[in-house]
């Protein structure tokens, strides 16, 4: 065998390996875009979760449920608490909306579920009279706004 010929073989050997390596690396990218996918849907969960456990507080509970009927009928401090339990509310779904595309169920299905959790939340009357009186339209981003909007609609339409 010719040195011309190890050469070649030599060649042949580092283009494998550049290949096995470029492999390796997408194959190791890949793992890690699900692992971070994973990561985003399980911290949208836990704020969900964190949040409706405020509502174990039986005065917090109570406040919710009269400010989701008649959000003018509480006192100022009450529409201060149920004004922070909406944002706060409104700000775990928009976890589904900023993660849109880096979460585990896929970009039509998060924002198809945040659009439906606008859609029940804000039929109540009181959760549409405390949105249209905070002002968050004006302080959060688009999406999000646009999301909440298309909750109301399909919360009108049924």
């Amino acid at each position: 065998m010719t040195l011309s010929a190890l050469a070649n073989i030599a060649d042949l050997l580092a283009a494998l390996g550049i290949i096995a390596s470029v492999i390796f690396v997408a194959f190791e990218v890949r793992k890690s875009s699900e692992q971070a996918r994973m990561s985003n849907w399980n911290a949208v969960l836990s704020g969900l979760r964190e949040h409706k456990r405020r509502t174990d507080d039986p005065y917090v509970a109570d406040l919710v449920v009269r400010g989701r009927n008649d959000f003018e009928a509480l006192t100022e401090a009450e529409k201060l608490t149920f004004g922070y339990w909406m944002e706060e509310l409104v700000q775990c779904y928009d976890g589904l909306i900023v993660h849109e595309k880096a979460i585990a169920v896929g970009p039509g299905e998060s924002r198809r579920a945040a659009v439906g959790a606008f859609a029940l939340h804000f039929s109540y009357p009181g959760c549409l009279a405390w949105y249209r009186w905070s002002g968050v339209e004006r302080r959060w981003p688009r999406q999000l706004i646009e999301a909440i909007e298309e909750g109301i609609a399909q919360s009108k339409t049924g």
